[in-house]
């Protein structure tokens, strides 16, 4: 009996850990996730070696159970912060709506510290909100380690383009001039 509850454990972990991925960070380290349970969860590579695990929640626009379809490293500010995006399929809405669309968020994720902690979140793009980025959508100034956001509709203002720059502090927490 207990033979067969360790075998199902056994796979129940290696199915876990096969849908995790991966994203080297400039610095070598490595940053892993997964979804579940209405959230995508980071294990964040931390200065002294150490990882943490952070779930991340999404919105309604995003099936509880949907995994990104893409993560994608934006900059990494070392032993500060880790500035990615991911993008997730749209849930369907009714006539089609949306059937292929996605939804992006912006997450900006202190890792001075103990624990890693999301700073900033933004819904960069939307099928379902109708929000759209331009082209480029992101500028990411290294040296004054400043994130700039161009939409061509933005989400306060659908139907308006708006631009919004984000600086980022020593303790990875978010300012905006």
């Amino acid at each position: 009996m207990q033979t067969g509850f360790w075998a199902s454990l056994l796979l129940l972990a290696s199915l876990a850990s096969a849908s995790a991925q991966t994203l080297k960070l400039p610095s070598g380290k490595r940053l892993s996730y997964s979804a579940g349970s209405g959230c995508t969860s980071f294990v964040v590579p931390l200065a002294d070696r150490a990882t943490s695990r952070l779930c991340l929640q999404r919105d309604s626009t995003v099936a509880q159970d949907a995994s990104p379809t893409s993560v994608k490293l934006i900059a990494e500010v070392p032993n500060i912060a880790i500035i990615l995006t991911d993008t997730y399929d749209s849930i369907p809405a009714g006539m089609s709506y949306c059937q292929a669309g996605e939804e992006l968020f912006l997450r900006i994720i202190a890792v001075k510290g103990k624990q890693p902690k999301e700073t900033y979140h933004q819904k960069l793009a939307s099928c379902r909100q109708n929000i759209e980025l331009a082209d480029p959508g992101l500028t990411w100034s290294a040296d004054k380690k400043t994130l700039t956001i161009y939409w061509l509709s933005a989400p306060e203002s659908v139907g308006v383009s708006g631009t919004l720059s984000l600086n980022i502090g020593d303790n990875g927490q978010v300012k905006q001039p």
